[in-house]
């Protein structure tokens, strides 16, 4: 949009209510980010249910899971082309309903002993779906809440959006955990476990009807009216210069590096928990669940103080935090919940789940430092008429292909490279390390800041 048009001066026929517009948006999110965590959660499971036996098929699962990341720079590139074109509001419908679509359809899936090699590949199929639906959906919110949001305030309402991804993990265990308190371990493992996946359709339909309320954003719709949207936004996005470089710089200066310290928070730490430090799954969801539910309001808040203080500085923060944090936690993880490296499970006292819990909390602290203000600093970078493009290949690029691999590459490394026993269950950490180190220093001398850019 050219510098004369103003977000003071846009006066689209039609206006949306702004508390509308952050319930549609951040409820859609939450939905979308639920069904991409529950094959993670359930990864032990569904390795046990659609895959052959054997050693390798819990990596096999992640492997197939990682591809719902891998394939997301592509989906990008599909949905910012239709949300450049025609709207960012019919780009993340049609991202919502192939999420819930997929979902669904994964709680359907029949078993390997019912169909062999065919449920692996209906699970692969349908991973990828999800992975093109969510690559569509989180840009096209965050754009559409901050093209509605005031100048000084997007940050703030962006972090709406920002905190989904924490309350979906939430809501993922808190489902798994409930349905598995209601049946025996027995009929959970067996069909129990299609139920989280069966419950998302519901959540879906409940969503769509919220957005099909909403207009078109105000900035898009003042493009469109002066005939300035891109007729070829992925073009426009790549033969630039300027573009690549700014794209090259977001990712690698904290988008991948924020998305490695949430996977490590989220699902690194948890497997570790479970596989390497032998805790029973109900103590190790407990811990995560309590850990990030206490630092889950932190993402809105350090999205708020980004609009004050600026994007990086908060960014910043949340990077050193993380490089501090990580190798502690998984230290203390292992030294307090299973010192004499026991093939066994453990069982640990309140004062260690207690401390178990406020490492989780700290490194979830960091996570919001680095992503809360993620949404309001990507979409800034980018001029209007190719936003979605732009942002989604940047964001789904660094937080997906890259950052989103950090749960299956971590356990690859770690079972895979012969080192000392004393160092090998920490090894998969080098991955995320190296990532948030990268980030740092590219974030430190080649991005600008952002805050209150012109959109």
């Amino acid at each position: 949009m050219s510098a004369a048009v103003t977000e003071t001066s846009l006066n689209p026929e039609k206006k949306n209510n702004l508390r509308l517009v952050i319930i549609a948006s951040s409820v859609g999110t939450l939905i979308e980010w639920y069904d991409l965590f529950l094959a993670v959660i359930l990864a032990s499971i569904l390795s046990n249910q659609l895959f052959p036996a054997g050693e390798n098929k819990f990596i096999e699962t992640l492997a197939i899971v990682a591809t719902t990341y891998l394939i997301r720079p592509f989906g990008s590139l599909l949905f910012g082309n239709i949300g450049d074109k025609s709207g960012r509001k019919n780009s993340f419908l049609i991202s919502l309903l192939l999420m819930g679509a997929a979902t669904f359809l994964i709680g359907c899936i029949p078993t390997f002993s019912q169909v062999g090699w065919l449920a692996p590949i209906l699970f692969l199929i349908l991973r990828l779906f999800q992975g093109l639906a969510i690559s569509g959906e989180y840009s096209g919110a965050v754009i559409y809440v901050a093209e509605n949001a005031p100048a000084n305030k997007r940050g703030f309402y962006t972090g709406f959006i920002q905190t989904t991804s924490s309350i979906a993990l939430i809501m993922c265990l808190v489902v798994v955990f409930a349905t598995r308190g209601v049946m025996s371990d027995e009929s959970f493992n067996s069909f129990g476990w299609r139920i989280p996946f069966l419950f998302s359709a519901v959540l879906v339909m409940i969503s769509y009807a919220i957005r099909k309320k909403l207009h078109e954003s105000p900035v898009f719709a003042q493009l469109k009216k002066e005939g300035k949207t891109s007729s070829a936004p992925i073009k426009e996005t790549f033969k630039s210069k300027r573009t690549v470089g700014l794209i090259l710089a977001a990712i690698f200066g904290g988008n991948a590096a924020q998305s490695a310290i949430m996977q490590t928070n989220q699902f690194v730490a948890l497997f570790f928990l479970q596989r390497t430090v032998k805790l029973t799954d109900t103590t190790s969801i407990l811990i995560l669940a309590v850990g990030i539910l206490l630092a889950g309001p932190l993402f809105q808040v350090f999205g708020a103080l980004s609009d004050r203080i600026g994007r990086k500085k908060v960014i910043l923060a949340g990077l050193f935090l993380g490089l501090f944090i990580i190798p502690i936690t998984f230290y203390t993880f292992l030294e307090l919940g299973n010192p004499m490296r026991l093939d066994t499970v453990q069982h640990i006292d309140t004062q260690t789940t207690l401390i178990f819990i406020g490492l989780i909390f700290v490194l979830t602290v960091a996570s919001a430092l680095v992503y809360g203000p993620m949404g309001a600093f990507l979409m800034e970078l980018f001029p209007t008429k190719i936003r979605y493009t732009s942002m989604g290949f940047t964001y789904n690029v660094g937080n997906g292909a890259i950052g989103g691999s950090t749960p299956v590459i971590t356990e690859l490394i770690r079972s895979s490279v012969v080192i000392s026993f004393a160092f090998s269950p920490y090894t998969g950490l080098i991955y995320p390390l190296a990532l948030i180190v990268i980030g740092i220093i590219v974030n430190i001398f080649f991005v600008k800041e952002t805050n209150m850019n012109d959109l």
